[in-house]
């Protein structure tokens, strides 16, 4: 009588089971030869799951619903990059030396720090994602950083003519004014309430911010702990604001948030209004230079910009400086 290598049912299938990454996996066929089948069908599937791209997608599932839509924006390219170079390659194979070749190739396209220390970024959660999932034995981009010397990009702040233009016409447009006087971003001055003002003490909390899925506004708690913060009231802002006591301060007719089309026809209106062209980042960016001219200390100023690094702060102090050391140069050129 035949051996059987596989657990014969009383239904008369054959049966094995197998714990495979902790789970209980059974395997079931008519004949023994139908269950081995079985059981590389399955480790074949599971050999793919492995590959990098696959992993990749596995990973995103789980995290893209947890994203704000700009997020999503700016990680969507950098996932097809990784996907692309990594492609056919078993995820638990990918080495530290492969990582850093990419990211050494990548960065020599042009590349701005930031992007390519968001490819990085990106490369380092999916292999972390693998090495928690047993997929791999370690994370081989935990400790790489992006090549040094990559170029910085800057949104030049408003000049000094911009800056006047923006108070002129602050009365028949509040947006680009409060963001100057406040150093809130876009989304964060479209989430203001009149509860978050407080004439009395002269503070403006700044504790939500508006985005966008689609065209539709939605609201969000600050990203980290720096983003939710209290900034001064100035004089010159508040002889602008309207006395109410609740309620957002740009809303539509019925009181509600500003959906897309609506928030941004304030900001064109206005340009169109003064032939300027400064986005919002950039006059959220002359808030940071009035605070150094002013001598305000990187420290107090980080925390009034919600800066998550003090280093982010840093950086446009030094850029600031750097434009303020042009200009004396250019004047001492006319002396000496």
């Amino acid at each position: 009588m035949p051996k059987h290598r596989f657990y014969k049912r009383p239904d008369g299938l054959y049966e094995a089971i197998r714990v495979i990454d902790g789970k209980r996996v059974a395997f079931r066929a008519r004949t023994q030869a139908g269950v081995e089948e079985k059981m590389r069908n399955y480790k074949a599937k599971q050999d793919e799951k492995a590959e990098f791209q696959n992993v990749a997608d596995q990973w995103w599932e789980e995290l893209e619903p947890t994203l704000a839509r700009n997020t999503l924006k700016s990680y969507l390219p950098a996932i097809r990059r990784a996907k692309e170079r990594f492609k056919g390659v078993e995820v638990g194979k990918v080495t530290t030396r492969d990582v850093q070749a990419f990211v050494d190739d990548f960065s020599r396209g042009q590349r701005s720090q930031k992007v390519v220390t968001t490819q990085l970024q990106i490369v380092r959660q999916i292999l972390q994602y693998a090495a928690i999932h047993g997929l791999t034995e370690s994370n081989a981009a935990a400790l790489l950083k992006p090549p040094r010397g990559l170029p910085r990009s800057y949104r030049m702040p408003p000049t000094e003519e911009e800056v006047k233009t923006i108070k002129a016409t602050a009365k028949d447009h509040l947006l680009p004014a409060l963001i100057y006087y406040t150093g809130c971003r876009w989304g964060e001055a479209l989430g203001l309430r009149f509860e978050d003002i407080d004439r009395k003490n002269k503070r403006i909390s700044i504790k939500r911010s508006v985005y966008y899925e689609s065209t539709r506004p939605a609201v969000k708690e600050p990203k980290t702990e720096r983003g939710r913060r209290v900034v001064p009231l100035l004089d010159s802002l508040a002889k602008l604001l309207p006395k109410k006591k609740s309620g957002y301060i740009f809303a539509d007719d019925a009181g509600d948030l500003l959906w897309r089309s609506q928030a941004t026809h304030l900001w064109t209106n206005w340009q169109k209004a003064t032939g300027l062209t400064l986005t919002a980042h950039q006059v959220r960016h002359g808030y940071a230079t009035a605070l150094m001219e002013a001598g305000v200390e990187p420290k107090v100023a980080s925390q009034l910009l919600g800066h998550a690094q003090l280093s982010t702060t840093m950086d446009i102090y030094t850029h600031v400086r750097s434009e303020a050391i042009d200009r004396a140069a250019a004047k001492m050129e006319g002396v000496f």
